[in-house]
């Protein structure tokens, strides 16, 4: 009886050991990836309460208001996608990463479709204000 409560014990000991090594090798795996909590927070000053805009990020509408709200914060999470392709009659999938440090945020005046292009680099907050008609960023850690 004493080899049978030993043995489960030694084997329950073994899988805790085996799980608590996988979820710490995990968890530190995903704190390490480059895509892992990369958001970006873009806010408006109140000189955008006065005009309707558009916000695109790349090819995103993220933000559509007449008359805008500057009161409101967007939160852009960096994200991939896996697209299927065939490449030379192979089907493969390719993994395509958005909002990347390369990605641009376009801010389109509605009445005059004019854009105003920011690069996003790797800034993780974007403030946003209107100066002598013109759309200019403050870009910050």
């Amino acid at each position: 009886m004493r080899f049978l409560f030993g043995s489960v014990a030694f084997f329950a000991m073994i899988i805790i050991s085996i799980m608590l090594f996988t979820y710490y090798a995990m968890r530190e795996a995903w704190n390490k990836s480059p895509n892992a909590g990369v958001v970006y927070t873009v806010s408006f000053s109140p000189a955008f309460n006065e005009g309707c805009y558009k916000v695109f990020m790349d090819d995103s509408l993220l933000y559509a208001g007449c008359p805008f709200k500057a009161d409101t914060v967007l939160r852009v999470a960096r994200y991939v996608t896996h697209e299927p392709v065939t490449v030379a009659g192979i089907d493969t999938v390719v993994a395509v990463q958005h909002f990347t440090s390369s990605s641009s945020l376009f801010v389109v005046d509605a009445r005059t479709d004019k854009p105003s292009i920011i690069g996003v680099g790797e800034s993780r907050t974007i403030n946003l204000d209107i100066k002598d008609g013109r759309v200019v960023a403050e870009l910050g850690k």
